[in-house]
């Protein structure tokens, strides 16, 4: 077992300015966790529709 303990762990959370979060492409942490889940389903299928719908 080593002695050095690591010092890198931020358990601290810092919400986004009220700017910030009104210039959000995602909406809030449930919006998130939607997307995350949408591609967590279909992988491909996620990458084409934000593709098509953002890509010009």
């Amino acid at each position: 077992m080593s002695a050095i303990e690591s010092v890198l762990q931020e358990r601290r959370i810092f919400p986004p300015s009220a700017k910030a979060s009104t210039g959000a492409a995602i909406s809030g942490m449930d919006a998130y966790k939607a997307l995350m889940c949408e591609a967590e389903r279909d992988y491909e299928g996620f990458w084409a529709r934000l593709a098509r719908e953002t890509l010009s």
